[in-house]
């Protein structure tokens, strides 16, 4: 932290003399061969010093220009980085490595001055500062409903509960069985809340006949019945009490084919007038479209900023959604996870 405070202090009093000299400031071409000098030297210098983490290598150039003064010329260049698979501290120059693609390598604005003379080349300040990473991560929401597998046995009571509340408020003759869960939810609250969507069908058992359903219900073959139920089922098993169900059905619509009626005339060996489309081109039109894709394309005068050193493919890592299970289908080789009827009598 005090590092970063002292790099900043000195990135403000360098922008602040250069501010004083910026009058006799030139901006040069980014692709420039003395540009790309200072970025060697600066990224070589860098990770020279460079005792833990990665080397960095050029990502962009982002602007240079060049000032005099009695001793030769000043070139200063901001450009980015990014971090590489080259270890600090390896025998690899910055050119020679390859960029970490993980989304959460920031990227790095690198500011550097040299000093050109007859003698040579001398790096006068550099300094490369990380932006602020944005996190990808979903804080768990505590208390909120979280989905969980269908095939869970905890399912198992609140189901049985949620029939029983649907038969005792369905006004028909018979009696409906389970016929399929579709999704589930449990929240804590006080004790556990379990929201349940599932469907039951009519069977063949009558209520003067029966008085609950039994081992003998099944699905009526003829003019059958499936309803879709939502219920919400408060479970406290320390309470020692009856689990509460509340349970809301409406009949499900069953969609069935109908035939088209054709209309009157109509026949597949019809023939349909096509219009035919004139072949004169519009020059105008496609010259000026032409003309804006190439303006669009076209680089700066002093090419800034350049084209990436390198190609950049953030590997994003699969993100869950927040309070969700992965539902994993059932396992035909086992009978203790899969629910059917008679588990629910």
């Amino acid at each position: 932290m005090m590092r970063d405070k002292i790099l900043t202090v000195f990135a403000l009093a360098w922008l602040y003399c250069a501010t004083g000299h910026g009058q006799t400031d030139t901006r040069i071409p980014c692709d420039d061969k003395r540009v790309e000098d200072v970025v060697n030297v600066t990224l070589s210098k860098h990770n020279e010093k460079l005792t833990e983490g990665a080397q960095l290598a050029l990502y962009e150039i982002l602007e240079a220009t060049k000032s005099r003064n009695e001793s030769g010329d000043i070139l200063f260049v901001r450009f980015t980085s990014r971090e590489t698979d080259c270890p600090a501290g390896g025998d690899k120059l910055w050119h020679q490595c390859d960029y970490l693609q993980q989304v959460d390598k920031v990227l790095r604005i690198c500011q550097a001055k040299v000093l050109f003379t007859e003698a040579g080349q001398e790096l006068m300040l550099h300094y490369c500062l990380a932006e602020p990473s944005i996190s990808s991560k979903v804080a768990p929401c505590l208390g909120c409903p979280e989905k969980i597998d269908i095939h869970q046995e905890e399912l198992r009571e609140p189901l049985i509960h949620s029939l029983k509340k649907a038969n005792s408020m369905v006004n028909h003759e018979h009696f409906f069985i389970f016929k399929d869960l579709k999704s589930a939810t449990k929240q804590v609250v006080a004790g556990f809340r379990y929201k349940l969507q599932f469907e039951i069908e009519k069977s063949n058992c009558t209520r003067p006949e029966f008085k609950a359903v039994t081992e003998d219900c099944h699905p009526v073959q003829k003019n059958t019945e499936v309803l879709q139920c939502n219920s919400t089922v408060d479970v406290a098993p320390w309470r020692h009490e009856v689990p509460e169900a509340h349970v809301e059905c409406q009949t499900l619509v069953i969609t069935t084919t109908t035939r088209f009626k054709r209309p009157p005339g109509w026949s597949p060996l019809r023939k349909v007038p096509i219009k035919t489309l004139s072949s004169t081109p519009k020059a105008k039109e496609s010259s000026e479209e032409s003309k804006e894709s190439i303006s669009a394309t076209q680089p700066t005068p002093l090419n800034c900023p350049t084209k990436p050193w390198k190609e950049f493919k953030p590997i994003l890592d699969s993100i869950a959604a927040p309070n969700a299970t992965v539902s994993t289908p059932p396992n035909p080789t086992t009978k203790d996870t899969a629910l059917s009827d008679l588990d629910l009598i």
